[in-house]
């Protein structure tokens, strides 16, 4: 089974018929909005055998009117996980470059999938550099050949956890996710202690917060307050606790949940504060002071967030970890 590690599906609608399937590929699909299919991959099923015709790789709407792409409903089918049986896997590994230390990026989606139908489209394998066609034609002849069935799990099926805004979202007491999934979370503090009244917009995990107050929106992991601190996390912020096995030193990370933490920027800017840094994003830029324990560097980041980055005599940053 092939799967994305940030998201889940409700397979409650399945029905047993594709227990006993002859495919070679199972796929699970989901109804989508064709702006969610502007993101992800779309099937295009043949209107008169219902079998997939091809796969749209994070098509535009254009694109995707122009394929056949959109139902009647308005709706299209988009990806998500599916099976591959043993004996087509090993058909894969019948390919000696396949059975090789692969030396080029490749997506199990982008180019497993986009091989697979009655009438792909192969245009994609030459666009790219030469080393990488090479391995996606590979991936064509083997996927080309596959017999593929759809599952079509519905509306509301599919649950994306790949930015925080959509963590904090599925958390909401009266979101989708809580609807399909009703006792996945029993709380919004797990296995924590000294957080209380935290909101329901906020997720706490793995900390200790002697009295530490959270605000809407956040998701806090892995942290540690010093006793009575009264510290405060802010509204709209992920903070979370890493150590640093080699060294045995702590640091504390913290986000806005808005920020697009991997786009990179010409001067970084973290919290609105200038960090001297350039040509980085935000998860590159080292700008997280290593400290002893959890609890000097919570207190540390709290304290930059909020007045901005310490400099030393020198007139350099202080220490920090890259992530």
């Amino acid at each position: 089974m092939i799967t994305a590690s940030d998201v889940l599906e409700d397979m409650k609608s399945l029905s047993g018929e594709f227990q006993n399937s002859e495919a070679d590929v199972l796929i699970f699909a989901h109804l989508s909005s064709v702006e969610v299919g502007t993101h992800h991959g779309v099937f295009v099923m043949d209107k008169a055998t219902n079998q997939l015709k091809r796969v749209l790789q994070k098509p535009s709407i254009e694109e995707m009117r122009q394929e056949g792409a959109i139902r009647s409903d308005g709706m299209v089918l988009t990806d998500s996980c599916y099976f591959m049986t043993w004996k087509f896997c090993r058909k894969l590994l019948k390919n000696p470059l396949l059975r090789k230390p692969v030396n080029e990026e490749l997506c199990c989606y982008g180019d497993f999938m986009r091989p697979m139908g009655e009438d792909p489209k192969i245009d994609y394998i030459q666009n790219c550099a030469s080393g990488r066609s090479t391995y996606r034609k590979a991936l064509a002849d083997a996927f080309k050949t596959a017999r593929v069935e759809i599952a079509e799990l519905g509306l509301n099926s599919f649950f994306h956890f790949g930015t925080y805004q959509e963590f904090t979202e599925h958390l909401l007491p009266k979101s989708q996710f809580r609807a399909a999934f009703p006792n996945f979370y029993k709380s919004n503090i797990v296995r924590s202690r000294g957080f209380s009244n935290v909101p329901l917009s906020s997720f706490v995990e793995f900390s200790d917060g002697h009295g530490v107050q959270v605000g809407e929106n956040c998701v806090v992991s892995c942290v540690r307050a010093p006793e009575f601190s009264g510290a405060k996390i802010p509204e709209n912020t992920v903070v979370f606790g890493v150590i640093m096995e080699e060294e045995r030193k702590f640091v504390t990370v913290m986000l806005d949940v808005r920020e697009d933490i991997k786009k990179r920027w010409e001067i970084v800017k973290w919290n609105g504060h200038d960090t001297g840094i350039a040509n980085a994003s935000l998860w590159e830029a080292p700008i997280f002071e290593i400290c002893e324990t959890l609890e000097e560097s919570l207190h540390k980041t709290l304290n930059e967030w909020g007045n901005g980055l310490k400099v030393s005599e020198a007139g350099i940053s202080c220490l920090k970890i890259i992530l």
